[in-house]
């Protein structure tokens, strides 16, 4: 018997992000991605990734180049706040996907949820709205890559019909770790 995914939770809406939505996104990025790496890399190591990839300017040049982003917000004492984001771009790829027409093809950059709301049915909105976004402009396979260790992460991708296609290295720090590259078709 198989049950009925979560209702997500009460208040949360899954919208495009504009520019304002920077900072937020950024403060659940760098949350998210320190709490999966937690005790696999130095403090210092960690602190420079984050203050590179995760920080308001980094995503606000992410979003004026053209990468697609989600936010689902919530409801919280009356204001809405960011709880999780999705990102999608078009461009570099692995050679696993490079078969692929450069125009049918799009990357799901980067997917965070803040903790307290996994489990809640956010991630599953998010990523339909992500889907139904990667259907818009025209891909028919999706990639995006995730750390091996990463088996909350593994799980929710398989649930969406992501399969591993590929891997690659993925430095933190001087260390490197073996992301999988998994895909759907669209």
């Amino acid at each position: 018997m198989t049950t009925a995914p979560p209702a997500p939770a009460p208040g949360v809406r899954v919208r495009r992000a504009t520019a304002s939505d920077a900072a937020a996104i950024a403060a659940v990025g760098a949350r998210s991605f320190a709490r999966t790496y937690a005790g696999s890399v130095t403090d210092a190591d960690m602190d420079a990734y984050v203050a590179r990839y995760f920080s308001a300017g980094q995503i606000a040049s992410e979003l004026a180049e053209g990468s697609v982003f989600h936010v689902a917000a919530a409801e919280e004492d009356g204001a809405e706040v960011v709880v999780a984001f999705s990102a999608l771009r078009a461009g570099p790829s692995e050679e696993c996907v490079a078969h692929i027409p450069a125009r049918e093809r799009i990357e799901i950059h980067r997917v965070h949820a803040d903790a307290r709301y996994h489990g809640l049915g956010v991630g599953r909105l998010l990523m339909e709205a992500t889907l139904a976004r990667a259907r818009e402009l025209g891909a028919r396979l999706v990639w995006l890559s995730v750390w091996e260790s990463n088996e909350r992460a593994k799980s929710f991708y398989t649930k969406f019909g992501f399969g591993r296609i590929g891997s690659h290295d993925f430095y933190l720090g001087d260390e490197p770790r073996t992301d999988w590259v998994m895909g759907k078709e669209l």
